[in-house]
C-alpha cells in the first residue's frame, strides 16, 4: 500500500513554521534593541537599525528566498509505502534514499502532532527500532503530513503484531537440534543460578 503526505497541508505546516521563526526573530531583535539602546548611551536607534537590522533582514530575506522551494522539493520526493513484512519511505532531492525497515525490528510507532499538525488536522508518525530509542530521542524513520493519522497507526500496530504472530508459530515448529540447545542452555543457567546462590 502507498501511501503519499499531504503536500498542501505539509508545505503549509513548514510555512507557518517559517512565519513563527520570522516572527520570534524579529520581537527578539526589537527586545534586544530597545535593551541595547537604553541602557548603552553611545549606541544610537539609527546604528542599531543600520547594522543589527540590515542582518538580521538579510537572513530573512535569504530563508524566505531559499528554504521553502527546498522544503517543497524535499515534501513532494516523499513516499512511504507499507506491506505485509516492512514500511519503506523514499525520500530525497538531489540523493535519493530509500530506508526499509522491517517489522521484525520495530519496538514502537509514536503518534505526534504539533500545533501547527493539529489545526491543519495532520500527524506524524516516528518509527522506533531497537537501535534507536525513545528515551535518546531517536528513530529509524517518520511518516509526516499523514491525514489518516490514526488509522495508519492502528493498521502499523497490527501489522507488526501479526509478523509477530507469525514469527511466533514459526518458533512453535523448531527442529530438533533448536529445542535440544535450548534444554542445554536451561541446564547452565539453573547451574548458575545454585552456584550463586552457594556463593552469597
Amino acid at each position: 500500500m502507498e501511501i503519499k503526505p499531504d503536500l498542501g497541508k505539509l508545505m503549509r505546516r513548514e510555512l507557518y513554521t517559517f512565519l513563527t521563526i520570522t516572527a520570534v526573530i524579529i520581537i527578539g531583535t526589537l527586545i534586544i534593541q530597545a535593551l541595547v539602546v537604553n541602557l548603552d548611551p553611545e549606541v544610537t536607534n539609527d546604528e542599531f537599525v543600520s547594522y543589527v537590522w540590515s542582518w538580521v533582514a538579510g537572513f530573512l530575506i535569504v530563508l524566505w528566498v531559499f528554504t521553502p522551494w527546498i522544503q517543497y522539493l524535499w515534501i513532494i520526493n516523499l513516499k512511504y509505502s507499507v506491506d505485509d513484512e516492512r514500511v519503506m519511505i523514499q525520500k530525497g532531492i538531489i540523493t535519493k534514499k530509500n530506508v526499509s525497515i522491517p517489522y521484525s525490528a520495530v519496538t514502537d510507532f509514536t503518534l505526534s502532532r504539533s500545533l501547527y499538525e493539529r489545526w491543519l488536522d495532520i500527524g506524524t508518525l516516528f518509527i522506533q527500532t531497537a537501535g534507536q530509542g525513545a528515551q535518546a530521542g531517536g528513530h529509524e524513520g517518520k511518516l509526516e503530513g499523514i491525514e489518516e493519522f490514526d488509522s495508519l497507526h492502528a493498521l502499523l500496530r497490527a501489522k507488526v503484531k501479526a509478523y509477530r504472530g507469525n514469527q511466533g508459530v514459526a518458533s512453535e515448529t523448531q527442529p530438533d537440534s533448536v529445542i535440544g540447545e535450548i534444554e542445554i542452555l536451561k541446564s547452565i543457567l539453573e547451574e548458575i543460578v545454585e552456584i550463586n546462590n552457594k556463593l552469597t
